[in-house]
């Protein structure tokens, strides 16, 4: 995400994959893709404070907490936020699926 490298975050995510931001929102891979093609999202540094996965056959849950310097449509969107995603392996990749996220207030 900091290199805004489509190409890789277009394998990361789901086609199908949606999201909870922290304003409530749904957001899909799109609308993700298409922020930071056009620069309305710039991810400029991120620190994984913690992170624990776990495991369910074919899927896998993810759950960590991250400090990021970024900017959303030109406003600093900066922070600390918690954060799960599920993970599914589909033709042998993991893919994550679905993500839910807040930030700490």
């Amino acid at each position: 995400m900091v290199a805004a490298d489509i190409d890789k975050l277009n394998q990361i995510f789901a086609d199908d994959w949606v999201s909870v931001g922290s304003s409530g929102k749904l957001v899909t891979k799109e609308s993700v893709l298409s922020n930071f093609k056009s620069g309305n999202d710039k991810l400029e540094a991120f620190e994984i404070n913690s992170m624990n996965v776990q495991v369910f056959g074919n899927v896998a849950t993810i759950q960590g907490s991250v400090t990021e310097k970024r900017s959303r449509n030109g406003k600093e969107a900066s922070g600390q936020f918690v954060w799960m995603d599920l993970a599914e392996k589909r033709a042998g990749k993991w893919v994550v699926v679905r993500s839910l996220g807040s930030k700490v207030k």
